[in-house]
């Protein structure tokens, strides 16, 4: 690295190591320009002590300017399972088995702001000395650092796919919802008033209990589609119940009851700025025609006190996150051969044997 730059460079491999950075990583997340709860010791630690297993080699790179942490990239290496087998470069919170994948998004290299050109031409350089054959890096704003490093680094072709939907509540009204909409939320409001139903947040003490019954919810729904649902894997449910247990001011939950039973539940993480959507269930059985998931979305929209609504990365016509008078953002998934040969060569031999 260039003797004059103010940058000092340290790559750390010991995944014990990492909680040592908490404090500072909690103050970097915050002065950067895409601070997210996703980026953040408590959900990556949380991450990583539930799914991180013992052949995964961590490789996070931070950097120092007169002793102050201005950099910080989360890598790490899942090596080959075989032979022929290719080895793949993921950020901290991604990787995990699609059983139980918590899908963290908006992961991003933390950078104070005034070193970022320098910071990330000195760090395309460590990149590519990392000896993989992938780079896999999910759900990732067009305007991340990632994003940006990866494209001068590795000049790969990029795509939108998908968008992030947020509705910024300093200038979101009613207004912005379509005609039909607004008319079906009101008329929605005025059925559950006929049935004595009630909406409001769930009590922190209770969120546990609200989860298993947002688990049975959307469990017998996917099960009569014949399909597995999110809630399946152990990991999964694991991983929820020790964020809640040791970040519980990063989550929240609404609910609508009728007859002080709950119909419909939505799940939420939350940070300084933002409320993130993350999992819904309602009782179909009988309550569909009042169309609570949408009910309570609005509710909860006016209701928070975050300036941010986010539905996260949908698709780029996604007509249900649509509806709600969001702000579109572009999104990316990426998947770089950096070794392009050993790539194929895997994938001709996975077909073969």
């Amino acid at each position: 690295m260039d003797n004059e730059s103010p940058l000092k460079w340290s790559i750390i491999s010991d995944v014990n190591k990492l909680a040592l950075f908490s404090e500072e990583w909690d103050l970097l997340n915050n002065v950067v320009a895409h601070s997210s709860l996703f980026n953040s010791p408590y959900w990556l630690l949380n991450w990583t002590e539930q799914y991180w297993q013992s052949e995964w080699q961590l490789y996070l790179v931070t950097a120092r300017c007169d002793g102050k942490l201005v950099v910080l990239a989360p890598f790490y290496i899942q090596p080959a399972k075989t032979i022929w087998g290719i080895k793949k470069l993921y950020p901290l919170g991604q990787g995990e088995p699609e059983c139980s994948e918590i899908s963290s998004e908006y992961n991003d290299i933390l950078i104070l702001p005034e070193f970022s050109d320098q910071a990330l031409t000195e760090l395309a350089k460590i990149l590519k000395t990392i000896n993989v054959d992938q780079i896999i890096w999910r759900a990732i704003l067009l305007d991340s650092h990632i994003n940006t490093l990866l494209l001068n680094a590795y000049n790969y072709s990029q795509m939108v796919e998908g968008t992030r939907y947020v509705v910024d509540g300093s200038n979101w009204s009613a207004e912005n919802l379509s005609k039909n909409m607004r008319s079906r939320y009101r008329r929605g409001l005025n059925q559950l008033n006929k049935i004595d139903g009630k909406i409001s947040w769930v009590k922190q003490g209770d969120f546990d209990h609200y989860w298993q019954l947002m688990k049975d919810f959307h469990q017998q729904r996917w099960l009569g589609k014949n399909k597995k649902g999110a809630f399946c894997s152990d990991e999964f449910n694991k991983s929820h119940a020790k964020f809640r247990d040791k970040s519980p001011e990063n989550v929240a939950m609404s609910a609508i009851w009728v007859n002080d039973e709950p119909i419909a539940i939505h799940y939420y993480f939350s940070d300084s700025t933002t409320l993130y959507f993350y999992q819904s269930g309602w009782n179909e059985g009988g309550y569909s025609h009042l169309s609570p998931g949408l009910i309570l979305h609005l509710w909860s929209i006016r209701n928070n006190n975050k300036r941010y609504y986010d539905f996260m990365m949908g698709g780029i016509n996604d007509s249900y996150k649509k509806k709600f008078g969001c702000e579109q953002t572009p999104m990316t998934n990426i998947k770089i051969n950096s070794n392009p040969k050993k790539v194929f060569l895997n994938k001709v031999l996975n077909k073969i044997f």
